[in-house]
């Protein structure tokens, strides 16, 4: 192996943190593909977003680069409101329908 990728993936905590990178996008990735309700999907793309969001910290502390801390704090903030947002629809969709599944927001049902 080569010996700057050795060093790069054992100092500091990198191969820990890419593999809870890993573990966390993967989750959010099978939780979005193979659960079928609205908040489930929602929680799936915010674990997708939070890995990418640690992934991009990681890097930003390997390089001392505190514009990636700053971005990923932007990112945060972003994140928090689309979460609102998606909470406030999801309210809303479930007391007009009583439901979260997917298959009953179709276009046919509509």
């Amino acid at each position: 192996m080569n010996p700057e990728l050795s060093s790069f993936l054992t100092g500091s905590g990198g191969l820990f943190t890419l593999a809870v990178v890993i573990i966390l996008f993967l989750l959010g990735a099978l939780t979005f593909l193979f659960r079928r309700t609205l908040l489930h999907l929602l929680m799936g793309v915010e674990l997708m977003l939070n890995a990418v969001n640690l992934n991009l910290l990681y890097f930003a502390n390997l390089h001392q680069n505190q514009e990636g801390h700053i971005f990923a704090l932007m990112i945060f903030i972003v994140a928090a409101c689309e979460v609102a947002v998606g909470i406030a629809i999801i309210v809303r969709l479930f007391r007009r329908t009583g439901t979260l599944a997917v298959e009953k927001y179709t276009e046919e049902n509509q």
